[in-house]
């Protein structure tokens, strides 16, 4: 299938190379020669940070995920790229009989729709499995810092064996080392050195903070500075010290760019042959979404935890970085329940998550129903909470002459819920569900499930109504603190 890139598919976001046209930018990525000799700019980074669910009364642990997205020429490059490795790696998956284990980042048909599975499919299956083995043992390992953690001397030899040759072409290792010897710079530093970031004051409290000093919306795009003020302010040519960070080490590759995921795949072929062969040996199935490991087999908690074992073994040859640890693994039993329907034990796992199922992918399998995961309801309602409740302020501000009952029924609360927010968790290498409101996303959660999702709408009528009721605080507060101002 040939590679071809759409003008309404360039990219649009600031970065320090300018705007190139899609014919422009297909010339450029499909010219091993211009590839080869091609100047990659830094990438830029941010920190994704939240912190993890925890049970009512405690505090979740901060995690940090960095990203790293590439400038414009960068980007359409690395996607071609991606591109011509992909479809010799999906040769490889059908070769080896892996086409139904390693399920992030491809396009899998569904056989019922014939649209493209999400995690919400592969979901459903994972549980199908445990319905149809009835008592079996269930392991769920999760890779340590996945991305972080690729040794780029196997990487390499990965590519190569991919493309079949004993070295790489010159284009290709080009790229190679655009993606693993690769320069990076912190969003907030670029901002700062351009003026746009920096010391202003907090108009609440009168102190000093740090922010932005014009409207994000009036940052230049798609070029964010000129090349020489870029070699000046961000290279550090000229009176100031360069903000460029180089990654030195001899493994991880960034997050967040267009040919990461894939190589990421790549990097594990054999170990997934080797879980895959495993797995069918004893009966079972095997599955990895990105750094989710999945492991269903015949059998109670021995077979199990000698699975587990065997995984964390077999993962040790691929890089000494790269590790399965105990405190991320789970281990479930699954048995006949009086009645019907199955019952579960949990046999391994940390004391908060998974006590009430398997969690996998977002949902959560007791062996009879599915549910939307908690942690994944918890950390929406949270937002769309605070969200709702500055509505309400704005909406006593707007109103001043209003009582709350008469500013409630003004607050299109049902569209406040429906269209709030992206499916954060689940969007990766999917247009489709990039698109989806949570609300979405629930909908279609049940239409797969069918009658082992129906939870899930008595999940969102309780948490609608919680909501509902924060807002209504919210604004009974926000009237008072206004007609006492």
């Amino acid at each position: 299938m040939e590679w071809r890139l759409e003008a309404k598919k360039l990219k649009r976001y600031p970065h320090f190379d300018s705007d190139i046209s899609a014919a422009d930018a297909q010339t450029l990525a499909k010219n091993p020669e211009s590839v080869a000799s091609h100047s990659f700019y830094p990438f830029m980074r941010y920190i994704e940070r939240w912190n993890k669910w925890s049970e009512k009364g405690h505090k979740g642990k901060p995690k940090e995920r960095p990203i790293r997205y590439a400038a414009r020429r960068d980007s359409y490059i690395l996607s071609y790229y991606r591109h011509l490795l992909s479809v010799r790696y999906e040769s490889i998956l059908e070769k080896f009989d892996l086409s139904d284990a390693v399920l992030a980042y491809r396009r899998i048909p569904d056989e019922q729709s014939g649209r493209g599975k999400c995690n919400i499919h592969f979901a459903r299956d994972a549980f199908q499995n445990i319905i149809n083995l009835g008592q079996c043992s269930v392991v769920a390992l999760d890779i340590s810092s996945y991305f972080e953690s690729l040794d780029h001397a196997l990487l390499k030899a990965k590519w190569e064996m991919l493309l079949g040759v004993n070295r790489l072409p010159n284009d290709h290792h080009h790229v190679y080392k655009s993606i693993t010897k690769y320069a990076f710079v912190d969003k907030l530093e670029v901002y700062e050195r351009l003026g746009f970031f920096g010391d202003k004051i907090d108009p609440k409290s009168g102190r000093m903070i740090k922010g932005f000093l014009r409207s994000f919306k009036d940052i230049p795009r798609p070029q964010i500075c000129s090349p020489s003020e870029f070699r000046e302010k961000i290279a550090g040519n000229g009176t100031q010290k360069s903000i460029i960070q180089r990654h030195d080490k001899n493994f991880g590759i960034p997050q967040g760019s267009p040919i990461s995921d894939l190589l990421a795949n790549l990097y594990l072929i054999d170990f997934d042959r080797e879980m895959k062969a495993e797995a069918s040996r004893l009966g079972g199935y095997y599955s990895r979404y990105s750094d989710d490991i999945l492991i269903i087999l015949p059998g109670a908690a021995l077979d199990g935890e000698a699975a587990m074992r065997f995984a964390q073994q077999c993962i040790g040859k691929f890089g000494d970085e790269i590790k399965i640890k105990d405190e991320k693994s789970y281990i479930y039993e699954f048995f006949s329940a009086v009645g019907g329907g199955q019952n579960f034990r949990r046999v391994l796992g940390n004391e908060g998550q998974g006590k009430n199922g398997l969690e996998y992918l977002g949902f959560r399998f007791d062996g009879k129903k599915v549910y939307i995961k908690d942690s994944t309801l918890s950390n929406l309602w949270r937002k769309v909470t605070r969200k709702a409740m500055k509505e309400a302020v704005v909406a006593a501000k707007r109103y001043p002459d209003k009582t709350s009952s008469e500013i409630r029924k003004l607050i299109n609360f049902e569209k406040l819920v429906k269209e709030f927010g992206r499916v954060e968790d689940f969007e990766e290498k999917s247009d489709d569900v990039r698109s989806w409101t949570f609300w979405t996303y629930a909908s279609r959660a049940q239409e797969v499930f069918g009658d082992l999702g129906k939870p899930i709408s008595g999940q969102l009528r309780r948490h609608r109504a919680v909501i509902s009721q924060k807002v209504n605080d919210a604004l009974d507060r926000a009237v008072i603190r206004r007609d006492s101002s």
